[in-house]
């Protein structure tokens, strides 16, 4: 779900539940003062009791709204920063694999040269060290690459992690 969604949807939440944090104590008022009065005894005292009732209920409904905004905009930032890493992550993959392209290309050059030739076993040793040194470094940007399409697997029972070794 985007960010504009989930304000647009907390936002339409939120003004439901404000609404009936408005109407149902009302509702709630009216309809005790109407028994109340049918019974035709009506006290002070009652009268109080149902607005304090009417009020405590109001007050409960602007509690659990604010909680629904709280929720809301801690799951947007939540997103939101999932979204900046997974960006990053995209980004720095890609600016490193450029370059190792290259590389890589240019080691398999000097490799069959080194083939073809009688060079010495140290060059051949350190050439492979290089090439090895480049496989660790190319299974690493794969792997932030792999962070625009995560998966998970199972860890625990229902719970479930990225799999970042894939």
């Amino acid at each position: 779900m985007k960010t504009n969604d989930i304000i647009s949807k907390g936002k339409r939440e939120f003004s439901i539940t404000i609404a009936l944090v408005g109407i149902i104590p009302f509702l709630v008022f009216i309809y005790l003062m109407v028994v109340k009065v049918s019974s035709v005894r009506i006290f002070v005292g009652e009268v109080g009791l149902i607005m304090i009732l009417t009020i405590a209920v109001f007050i409960l409904g602007i509690h659990v709204g604010k909680r629904m905004l709280t929720s809301f905009l801690s799951e947007i930032i939540a997103k939101d920063r999932k979204a900046a890493i997974t960006e990053t992550a995209l980004a720095v993959g890609h600016e490193i694999n450029n370059p190792l392209l290259a590389i890589r290309g240019n080691l398999q050059v000097v490799e069959s040269y080194l083939n073809e030739s009688q060079a010495p076993d140290t060059i051949k040793n350190r050439l492979k060290t290089i090439v090895d040194n480049f496989e660790r470094v190319r299974q690493a940007t794969e792997q932030f690459l792999a962070l625009s399409n995560p998966k998970s697997k199972p860890v625990f029972g229902k719970i479930s992690m990225v799999d970042i070794h894939r």
